[in-house]
C-alpha cells in the first residue's frame, strides 16, 4: 500500500495568509505585534512615500520622462492637455503601474527586541503555520505572545512585493547580525510548491546601530529618534514595491488605530510605538494611548476564578466636596461607609462580591464551572458625563463638556485587550457589545431619583477588559482575527461584566439620592412659602377692595353691610382658602393617579407573563372545540342510549366551559384592575379589600392547590385612604412570586399563603407570608437588593435574565409612594414580609 502525501502550492499558502490581512492597516499592526512578542520596548514605523498614488493625468513633459522600458505608457491616452489614465484596467495592469510609480516608496518597521538568529529564522520565521508561539507562548521578558497561527509574516507580502530584514540577537555577550531578503512574487510563479520558495540569508559584520545609521544617513527626523532610543539588538524591516496608495489620511488611519491598539498606559507595559512620515515630519510621532485623568468615576474589578470572587474598587471624583461639606453635611450625619463623608473625602473604597451575589445566579456546581471557564480578568472603566443640567442642581464639579465629548469620541466604549493588544471590533464607534445603550433606553430615570433605577449610557463610558490567551483559553478569537467566538464562556462573561457595571450604577444612585430628596424638600418648602406669600397678598387685596366698596357705599348713603370686627381673622381665613388652591392638590392627585395606572399596567404584564403557559394551554384546548359541531352532527342520528358517544360530547362541553371560565377570570381581573373607581383615592376597608382579592384569585388558587388564610386582628376604627390599584400592585406581585415559588418546589408540600392584619400606633401592619422556597440565597446577604429595578434571580443557562426584575421593585415603590414601609423578615420556612401603612 502506497502512502501519498498532500502537496500545497505556494499560491494557496499565500492566499491563506492574505485572507488574514484584508487591508494594509491590519498588516502593519500585525508587524507591530511581532515587535511586542520579541520583548521590544520601542517600535518605530517609518513611511517614506515619495508618490502617494498612481497619477490619473500626466503633462506632456511628465509623459516623456517615463522610462520606455517600463511598459506603462500604453496605459495613458493623449488628449489636448496631456495624457489621461485608461479606465477599466486589469489588476495585473494596475500592479505594473504601482511598481513604476511606487518604486521609491518604502515602509520601515524597526524594533529593539531580542532579534533572531539563523536557527530561529530557518525553523520558525520560514515555517508557515508554525505552532511555536502556541507552545512557547511566554517570551523571555515574561510577555504572553500575541501571535499563534504562524502566518504573520504574510503581512509583509500584503504591504509590498520585496522585503529586506536586518536582525541582530545577543547570545552570551556575542551579537549575531543577519540580513534576510525575500521576493514575495515567487508565490505567483507557475505551479511552484511551497517548498520551492526560497529567500536569502547572509551574515553581516555591521551591527544594528551601524545599519540604521547608514540606512537613514539623510533622514534627520529618523536619526533624531534613533539617537533617543537604544538599539543594541532588534530587527529592522524594509518593505518596497508597495501594493497600496499611502496618502497622509491613510497614514493617519494607521496612527489612530495604533492609539487604540497598543497597551494603554494604565497597564504600565514598557512598549512605545512611534510613527514618522518622511514627507510630513511634523505630524504623528509617538503614539498616545488612551489615558483619562478627567473623569467622574473610575471602577476597577478583578475576577479570581479560584475563589469565584470579584474585587471591586470604586473611585468617586464627581462631587464638589467643598459644596457638599458646606451645604449638605447634615445629610450624612448618620451615614455608614461607603456613603459617609469620610469615604467621599478618601475617594476610593474597595469591597468583594461573589459572582453569585453579583449576578443573582443560583450557586451550583454547573454554574461554578461556567464562571471558572471564563478565567481571570481585569475590567476597568471610567464614567464621564458630558453635560450638566442646572435644573438637576446636584453639587457636581465643573466640567469641560467639549473636552469630555472629544475624549469619549476618541477613547469611548468598552475595549478588549488580549495579552495587552486590542481585539477588534469591541468598543469601536457603534460597537456597543455590552448593550449599554439599550439598557439606558429602558430606564430613563435621573441618577438620584430612585436608588438603582439609573443606567449609564454607552456614550458616557470608556473602559477596557484585559484577558490572556493562557488564562482565558475559552475566549477564542476567530480565524480572521476579527473578534472572539461567541461561545458559552463569552456570553457568561458579558453578563458578568454588565453586572459589574450595575454595581457602579447602584453606587452612583445611592450617592445622589439624598441630594435629590433634599432638593425636593427645599423646592416644596419654597413653593409653600411662595404660595403663602401670594395668598396673603390676594387676601389683603380682597379686604382692601371690600373696605373700598364699603367706603364708596357709605359715601353714597346706601351702606347696608354688617361690620366685621376681626379683620385679622378674616384675613387669615381668606389666606388659607387661597393658599390651598395655589398648591394645586388636584394636579398632585392626577400625577399620583397616572403613576398608579402605570404601576398597575406593569403588574398586569408581569402576571400575564407568569401565567402565559396556562393561557397557551387554554388556547390549545379551545382548538379542540372546533370538532364540536362534527361530533354533534354524528350524535344526532344515533340512539341516545349509546352512552359512550353521549359522554364524549359532554366531555368536550365540560372542557369548553372550564377553559372559558378560566379565560373569563383573567379578562375580568384585568378589566377590574383598571376600573375608574380603582384609580381614585378613597377610603378602603382592608378586610373587605382582601376578601375581594382572594375571591379574584380563587380559581388560580384552587387549580394550584393553594390555601390562603386571612387573619384580621384589627378591632379599632380607622380611616385608610389609598388607590385600590396600588394595593393590587403590591399584593398581586407578592402572590405571583409565591405561585412561582410553589411551582419550583422539588418536593411535594401543602401550599399555604397567610395574610395578617394588625393596627399598631395609628399604623396598619400587613404581614404577608408563604411556605414556598423563600427568598433566593443570592439576596440573603442583602435582602433589600431584591427591591432594585431589573434585578432578578431567574436566569437562563448563560446567565441572561429571563425574569423582568420589576415585580418587587414595583412593590417597594408603591409602598414608598403611599408613605409606607416594607421589610423582609427572616423565617425558617418560606417567604415573609411586613408592610406598614399609615392611617389618615
Amino acid at each position: 500500500m502506497q502512502q501519498i502525501p498532500f502537496k500545497v502550492s505556494a499560491r494557496t499558502a499565500k492566499l491563506i495568509g492574505q485572507q488574514n490581512f484584508t487591508n494594509p492597516e491590519g498588516a502593519t499592526i500585525e508587524l507591530v505585534k511581532n515587535a511586542y512578542d520579541a520583548d521590544a520596548n520601542n517600535c518605530l514605523i517609518i513611511f517614506d512615500i515619495v508618490c502617494e498614488s498612481v497619477p490619473e493625468t500626466l503633462s506632456f513633459d511628465e509623459y516623456e520622462h517615463i522610462n520606455d522600458s517600463s511598459n506603462i505608457k500604453e496605459f495613458y491616452k493623449k488628449n489636448d492637455e496631456g495624457y489621461i489614465l485608461d479606465k477599466g484596467l486589469k489588476q495585473s495592469e494596475t500592479r505594473i503601474l504601482q511598481k513604476y510609480f511606487f518604486r521609491d516608496n518604502a515602509i520601515y518597521l524597526i524594533d529593539n527586541g531580542t532579534g533572531m538568529d539563523g536557527k530561529t529564522i530557518a525553523n520558525h520565521w520560514m515555517e508557515i503555520g508554525t505552532g511555536n508561539k502556541e507552545v512557547d507562548y511566554v517570551s523571555n521578558g515574561g510577555r504572553v505572545k500575541t501571535g499563534a497561527k504562524g502566518i504573520g509574516r504574510f503581512a509583509l507580502d500584503r504591504l509590498g512585493s520585496k522585503t529586506e530584514m536586518f536582525t541582530s540577537t545577543k547570545t552570551n555577550e556575542h551579537f549575531t547580525n543577519l540580513f534576510w531578503e525575500m521576493d514575495w512574487e515567487q508565490f505567483e510563479v507557475g505551479n511552484l510548491a511551497i517548498g520551492e520558495i526560497t529567500s536569502t540569508l547572509t551574515d553581516r559584520h555591521e551591527n544594528l546601530q551601524q545599519y540604521l545609521k547608514l540606512s537613514f544617513i539623510d533622514k534627520d527626523t529618523v536619526r533624531s529618534y534613533l539617537k533617543s532610543v537604544k538599539f543594541e539588538s532588534g530587527t529592522a524591516i524594509k518593505i518596497t514595491e508597495l501594493k497600496d496608495s499611502w496618502s497622509k489620511e491613510n497614514i493617519r488611519s494607521v496612527y489612530n488605530s495604533l492609539e487604540a491598539l497598543v497597551p494603554p498606559k494604565e497597564l504600565k507595559i514598557p512598549f512605545h510605538v512611534a510613527c514618522i512620515s518622511q514627507q510630513s515630519p511634523d505630524d504623528f510621532g509617538e503614539v498616545q494611548t488612551s489615558f483619562l485623568n478627567d473623569y467622574d468615576t473610575k471602577v476597577v474589578a478583578n475576577f479570581d476564578p479560584k475563589t469565584l470572587k470579584v474585587e471591586i474598587e470604586i473611585e468617586r471624583n464627581e462631587l464638589d466636596l467643598g459644596i457638599v461639606r458646606k451645604q449638605y453635611s447634615h445629610l450624612f450625619t448618620n451615614a455608614k461607609p461607603p456613603l459617609d463623608l469620610k469615604t467621599f473625602e478618601e475617594k476610593k473604597f474597595k469591597y468583594s462580591r461573589s459572582v453569585f451575589e453579583l449576578t443573582k445566579w443560583e450557586n451550583d456546581p454547573q454554574n461554578e464551572r461556567k464562571f471558572q471557564n471564563i478565567g481571570a480578568f481585569r475590567f476597568s472603566f471610567f464614567f464621564l458625563k458630558n453635560q450638566i443640567s442646572k435644573k438637576e442642581g446636584y453639587p457636581y464639579k465643573v466640567i469641560n463638556a467639549k473636552e469630555r465629548k472629544a475624549l469619549i469620541d476618541k477613547f469611548g466604549g468598552i475595549k478588549i485587550y488580549r495579552d495587552s493588544f486590542r481585539v477588534r471590533p469591541y468598543g469601536e464607534n457603534g460597537n456597543d457589545w455590552l448593550k449599554l445603550g439599550d439598557r439606558a433606553s429602558q430606564s430613563t430615570a435621573g441618577a438620584g431619583q430612585r436608588i438603582g433605577d439609573w443606567r449609564v449610557g454607552a456614550n458616557q463610558i470608556s473602559g477596557l477588559l484585559t484577558i490572556s490567551r493562557v488564562g482565558n483559553s475559552d475566549l477564542i478569537d476567530k480565524s480572521d482575527r476579527g473578534a472572539l467566538i461567541e461561545n458559552e464562556s463569552f456570553q457568561v462573561l458579558k453578563n458578568l461584566l454588565t453586572d459589574i457595571v450595575k454595581e457602579f450604577e447602584l453606587d452612583r444612585t445611592k450617592v445622589l439620592h439624598p441630594f435629590y430628596l433634599e432638593m425636593k424638600r427645599i423646592a416644596k418648602e419654597k413653593q409653600e412659602r411662595e404660595a403663602e406669600a401670594e395668598a396673603l397678598r390676594l387676601a389683603e387685596l380682597i379686604i382692601e377692595q371690600r373696605e373700598a366698596q364699603k367706603l364708596s357705599a357709605k359715601t353714597a348713603g346706601n351702606d347696608q353691610s354688617q361690620p366685621y370686627e376681626n379683620i385679622a381673622e378674616e384675613l387669615k381665613s381668606y389666606q388659607e382658602i387661597i393658599q390651598k388652591s395655589l398648591v394645586r392638590p388636584l394636579q398632585k392627585e392626577e400625577e399620583e393617579n397616572e403613576m398608579s395606572q402605570v404601576r398597575t399596567l406593569a403588574s398586569l404584564g408581569l402576571i400575564v407573563t407568569s401565567f402565559s403557559h396556562e393561557l397557551k394551554g387554554v388556547r390549545n384546548n379551545l382548538s379542540r372545540i372546533n370538532h364540536l359541531e362534527k361530533v354533534y352532527s354524528k350524535l344526532t342520528p344515533i340512539d341516545p342510549t349509546d352512552e359512550y358517544v353521549y359522554r364524549d360530547g359532554l366531555e368536550l362541553m365540560r372542557i369548553f366551559k372550564k377553559d372559558s371560565e378560566l379565560m373569563m377570570h383573567w379578562v375580568d381581573y384585568a378589566l377590574t384592575s383598571i376600573k375608574k373607581n380603582k384609580r381614585r383615592r378613597r377610603v378602603i376597608r382592608l378586610d373587605e379589600y382582601f376578601n375581594t382579592l382572594i375571591s379574584d384569585w380563587r380559581k388560580v388558587f384552587d387549580k394550584r392547590e393553594i390555601t390562603i388564610e386571612l387573619q384580621n386582628n384589627i378591632k379599632e376604627d380607622y380611616t385608610f385612604k389609598a388607590f385600590e390599584i396600588d394595593l393590587n400592585t403590591i399584593f398581586s406581585n407578592l402572590i405571583s412570586n409565591s405561585i412561582d415559588s410553589f411551582h419550583n418546589m422539588r418536593e411535594p408540600r401543602e401550599r399555604k399563603l397567610n395574610i395578617l392584619l394588625e393596627y399598631i400606633d395609628n399604623t396598619i401592619s400587613i404581614t404577608y407570608s408563604d411556605n414556598g422556597l423563600g427568598l433566593p440565597d443570592v439576596f440573603k446577604s442583602d435582602k433589600d437588593s431584591v427591591f432594585l429595578p431589573f434585578t432578578t434571580s431567574k436566569k437562563d443557562r448563560l446567565g441572561n435574565d429571563i425574569g423582568t426584575g420589576l415585580g418587587m421593585y414595583l412593590v417597594k415603590n408603591t409602598v414608598n409612594d403611599n408613605d409606607g414601609e416594607i421589610e423582609i423578615i427572616d423565617t425558617n420556612e418560606g417567604f415573609k414580609t411586613v408592610i406598614k401603612l399609615k392611617t389618615n
